[in-house]
């Protein structure tokens, strides 16, 4: 399920800590290959989440006739205990086998958060709003689904102080993965079937893209430094934040030494990249620096691409 704009931000992270800290590249790597088990990792707690709201909505039902009226009962039954989308996870064996597989029980043991979680939904405006609609639709159903994770579960402050304490990096990965997720909620009610997610790359050569792309640039064979100071001279070399100064590297040596990989992508990716992790002017910076790089290049012919990087 990793993508290859996970894989450059996770490349980057570790480029950067490289740079601030003293830490060896087999250390670096050993970390890129345990953090992108533990995101995949996170995928599966996240998806894990949605069967213990399904168990739980069943224990509400169960213990607390008293506390609802009939009428909340079977909105409770219809949005969650009939809705496909939570009976499919709750059913999964294989959601079940990967649980065990890398011992997911995170929130198995913490009850009382889901709890939490559950009652912050049905006391959500999200929930009233459903609760007034026609709850027999099934494509409703999982549009709830998307509205409860868009707006409540992958906002809330509780679940990501607790990944926090689960694992090293949830936290960090917490955003991107919500944002598979949703997709992925989306790509279910779309094709209406659920198909749990069973690899950590979303494609094999996505691994040895990012080993290659940290190796390149930790070598920086090219002196990259230097092209970079060529073409910002206007600007003191400690001037140039880290962070950016990183993306320009990565971006450079995709340029030159990633022949499948499209300059237009790179360009894009690392662009979009540094609007979301750098300064709020840094994306115009760096767009600016890699084009007059980009064409600078292609006049030396320093650029080889084979036919998929032409694309």
């Amino acid at each position: 399920m990793l993508n290859r704009r996970h894989i450059r931000l996770k490349i980057l992270q570790l480029l950067y800590s490289k740079k601030t800290g003293n830490i060896d590249n087999r250390s670096l790597l050993k970390q890129f290959n345990l953090s992108s088990k533990n995101f995949y990792k996170l995928i599966i707690t996240q998806i894990l989440l949605f069967k213990e709201l399904f168990l739980e909505s069943d224990r509400q039902i169960l213990l607390n006739t008293k506390k609802y009226f009939k009428n909340d009962l079977s909105i409770i039954e219809n949005l969650f205990i009939n809705n496909d989308f939570f009976q499919n996870i709750n059913d999964s064996k294989l959601l079940y086998n990967l649980s065990q597989k890398y011992s997911l029980d995170y929130w198995v043991n913490n009850k009382k958060k889901i709890q939490n979680i559950f009652n912050k939904i049905i006391e959500s405006e999200i929930y009233n709003n459903y609760a007034n609609s026609d709850i027999n639709d099934s494509s409703l159903k999982y549009s709830f689904v998307e509205d409860i994770y868009k707006n409540i579960i992958a906002q809330d402050d509780e679940i990501y102080s607790f990944y926090q304490e689960c694992e090293i990096g949830w936290s960090d990965d917490f955003p991107l993965v919500n944002s598979i997720i949703l997709n992925w909620i989306i790509k279910t009610k779309i094709n209406n079937s659920m198909t749990i997610p069973t690899k950590i790359f979303k494609d094999p050569s996505d691994k040895r893209f990012g080993k290659d792309l940290f190796s390149t640039v930790v070598k920086d064979k090219k002196s990259v430094e230097k092209i970079i100071d060529k073409f910002t001279p206007e600007w003191d070399n400690d001037r140039i934040a880290i962070i950016d100064k990183i993306i320009l590297k990565m971006c450079i040596y995709e340029f030159t030494d990633f022949p499948s990989v499209p300059v237009k992508v790179s360009l894009n990716e690392y662009v979009e990249i540094s609007k979301e992790y750098s300064s709020p002017n840094s994306s115009t910076f760096i767009n600016g620096v890699l084009n007059n790089i980009y064409k600078n290049f292609l006049e030396k012919n320093l650029i080889k691409k084979n036919e998929r990087g032409l694309q």
